[in-house]
């Protein structure tokens, strides 16, 4: 029986919708049909894939069977239409916590201030200019409820030079005890406020109190991040003093990834630390990249 014999099923004549769905979005679009069309086109689309189903020199068969290359099998061709297959995403054993794993073309003096908790009204602004005094880059490790608090810092931070890090939307600890939805939900919605805020998607990614475990690491590569951790740490969101906190970001070494707070609390400390390493530092001749 041709597809033109077939017998079509019947049409309601409420209208109908006709969907499609992105993989990639996960957006379902609807759209009215007219009832009549719709017939008229799945008839059309038969004869099209039993066209392009039909082999090479066999015009007047309808076996069905499609043919096609291996690579068209394994691209998940089928008929003209090309059909987008899962490929599996590389998971790292652990986050990348050495600047040259993040950027290779980096100089072998370099080092990388990462700022994590932010944007916060108070402290954001206050180390922003002791990064511009010192001509210092950094990268900020922003909170999704932050970034939609201060959009205009998120702006300012970007504007001024400096590179983002997603940091999850409201930083719940323990991270790598939350189940794999809610650890996707976490870095899904920061992702989106910090791109509400005004700026491009972070494409690293930073678990909170650096937690992490195979789900959180599997879950920042399924979104395209790579997961960063760091080198040094002066445990400054403790408030250990300035000179405890100087003390630990002085010890840095080429190829370093030092971790500071702009959120979380009072940050007076860290930023009158950073007042005097970060000359000292350059001073040293290490040179300070964004990641």
């Amino acid at each position: 029986m041709s597809s033109g014999d077939r017998p079509q099923p019947p049409v309601s004549r409420r209208r109908l919708f006709a969907w499609s769905a992105s993989s990639a979005a996960g957006i379902i679009l609807l759209t009215v049909v007219d009832p009549a069309r719709a017939n008229e086109e799945s008839r059309a689309g038969q004869r099209a894939v039993d066209s392009a189903a039909r082999p090479p020199g066999t015009a007047g068969s309808r076996s069905g069977a499609v043919r096609g290359s291996a690579g068209e099998a394994a691209s998940g061709t089928i008929g003209t239409a090309a059909v987008p297959v899962p490929t599996a995403v590389p998971v790292p054993a652990a986050p990348a916590h050495r600047i040259h794993e993040l950027r290779p073309d980096a100089p072998a003096s370099a080092i990388a201030l990462t700022i994590d908790d932010g944007p916060h009204p108070v402290w954001t602004p206050r180390i922003l200019e002791v990064l511009r005094v010192n001509r210092v880059s950094a990268t900020f490790s922003l909170v999704g409820a932050q970034a939609a608090a201060n959009p205009e810092l998120v702006r300012r931070i970007v504007a001024e030079g400096h590179t983002l890090c997603n940091h999850t939307m409201t930083h719940p600890q323990p991270f790598s005890r939350r189940t794999p939805d809610q650890i996707r939900v976490e870095m899904t919605r920061a992702q989106s406020a910090i791109v509400d805020a005004g700026a491009e998607p972070p494409r690293l990614f930073r678990a909170p109190g650096g937690d992490w475990s195979p789900a959180v690491l599997a879950a920042a590569s399924g979104l395209g991040m790579t997961s960063l951790g760091w080198d040094v740490d002066p445990r400054d969101w403790a408030r250990p003093g300035t000179e405890s906190i100087r003390q630990s970001l002085g010890g840095a070494r080429p190829g370093d990834i030092l971790l500071c707070h702009d959120g979380g609390g009072n940050r007076a400390q860290t930023v009158a630390a950073l007042q005097q390493v970060l000359p000292m530092l350059r001073a040293r001749g290490l040179s300070f990249v964004p990641l």
